[in-house]
């Protein structure tokens, strides 16, 4: 996510648009507001290369009172988190109902490789590979579902492979500048 991160940050920075950064877990870890220019986009390096991994359950209300409060003008919200929990899920749902009213929201997360639809695989050899499947199928279709309930709220839930995450969140970012719907 950082490393994605800071190469979106690099596309605004070329394209001579503002960006800023927002990093959270249970609470607000690191808010940078939003300017443009090579010194501002080392200084989001700078706060995210400081941030410490913790093992908390992030904080959706406080993340959405605080963009709130603190962002006035519609902005583009680009979301890496993880919500492969369902509580987690519902809990995001809403709290971005919120803000997703006032700004533009794309949320992204990180799909496991073995997270995808039956029967779009060859099939397992093994009985502890139909299980997989079948799981991986599960975990699919509650983020198929996640991923509706959000529309309905106009945020665009994508899921994104590690390999991909950095180029695709950069191909969002374009096509909301070639669109021009911010």
């Amino acid at each position: 996510f950082m490393t994605a991160g800071l190469i979106l940050a690099l596309a605004a920075q070329q394209q001579g648009d503002q960006f800023g950064l927002l990093t959270f877990s249970d609470r607000i870890e690191r808010f940078v507001r939003a300017r443009s220019g090579v010194n501002h986009y080392a200084a989001c390096r700078d706060a995210l290369y400081t941030l410490q991994p913790r093992a908390v359950s992030p904080n959706f209300e406080e993340l959405a009172t605080f963009i709130r409060l603190r962002l006035r003008k519609r902005a583009l919200l680009v979301i890496l988190t993880a919500l492969d929990d369902p509580v987690l899920a519902e809990n995001f749902e809403k709290t971005a109902a919120l803000f997703a009213r006032q700004h533009l929201v794309l949320v992204n997360v990180l799909r496991p490789p073995s997270v995808r639809p039956l029967f779009t695989e060859p099939a397992p050899e093994k009985l502890e590979g139909i299980y997989e499947s079948l799981g991986g199928h599960l975990v699919w279709q509650e983020q198929e579902e996640l991923t509706r309930r959000l529309q309905r709220h106009g945020i665009a839930l994508r899921q994104l492979t590690q390999a991909t995450l950095a180029a695709r969140l950069v191909s969002q970012y374009l096509e909301v500048k070639e669109r021009q719907i911010l």
